[in-house]
């Protein structure tokens, strides 16, 4: 019998709650078609708002997929569940593995799509950043535009209002909603909203899960090519490096 595809669930930030609203989405989302684990940033910010707590976050999220995988994960994809991607490409360097992130899945399935789009999240800063997310992927011209929610009212039919009417000042066919904060609201956002919004979160479960479900040959991790010092046994172990008892620090660039 053919096993199930394994899916890893990497919350960037520290929020165990957080943690339990990403793995329930992504349990409905799979609906029993993968084995799925999650699992929590061991160090960092609780609510990443900041270029400082994404930075920090990229380590975290490598040191928690290296912690997975050194207790016996064995996952054939990866989500990185947060709208923004912390350290996507370096997690998929390091594991050899599909690595997929709300962010990325969202705006390149909006992109399919005809017209143009608009994306919005919460926090001035994320939205900046995902600013440099769409140019690094070349969709430029398939952004209408990108807008916080932070002064907006957190009540779902406040949500959709304003998003529907910055939808429609700049001639956007649909919204991208993400923030794994939004996800509990992100329904009634959906069902209330004069435009059609799309949901990020829900896009990156079922691309990683299709990938698993078709895993192509595992390519090889790329180890540290110098050593390395102070990190934790297990990232150590994950890029190749010799035991942490065992390491000592020598001089270089």
């Amino acid at each position: 019998m053919r096993r199930l595809p394994r899916l890893l669930v990497i919350n960037p930030n520290t929020s165990t709650g957080v943690s339990q609203v990403i793995d329930a989405l992504a349990r409905d989302e799979v609906a029993g078609a993968a084995e799925l684990q999650t699992v929590t940033a061991g160090f960092g910010f609780s609510y990443i708002s900041t270029r400082v707590a994404v930075s920090i976050a990229a380590h975290a999220v490598l040191d928690a997929a290296a912690k997975a995988i050194g207790e016996g994960a064995s996952p054939d994809a990866i989500v990185l569940a947060c709208f923004g991607d912390p350290g996507r490409e370096a997690l998929a360097e390091m594991t050899g593995l599909p690595v997929i992130g709300f962010a990325e899945a969202g705006l390149l399935a909006a992109a399919a799509l005809p017209g143009t789009s608009l994306v919005s999240t919460n926090g001035t800063v994320w939205c900046e950043m995902l600013g440099e997310l769409v140019l690094k992927l070349g969709l430029g011209d398939r952004i209408a535009g990108i807008r916080s929610i932070e002064a907006v009212a957190d009540d779902a039919r406040s949500i959709a209002d304003f998003l529907a009417k910055e939808a429609k000042a700049l001639g956007a066919e649909r919204i991208v909603l993400g923030g794994a904060g939004l996800i509990p609201v992100l329904p009634e956002v959906i069902a209330t909203s004069e435009v059609p919004v799309l949901d990020p979160h829900r896009m990156a479960v079922g691309k990683a899960l299709r990938l698993a479900e078709n895993p192509r040959p595992a390519t090889n991790a790329t180890l540290a090519a110098t050593e390395t010092f102070g990190l934790s046994p297990f990232l150590t172990q994950a890029l190749g490096q010799p035991a942490p008892q065992m390491q000592r620090r020598s001089g270089g660039r």
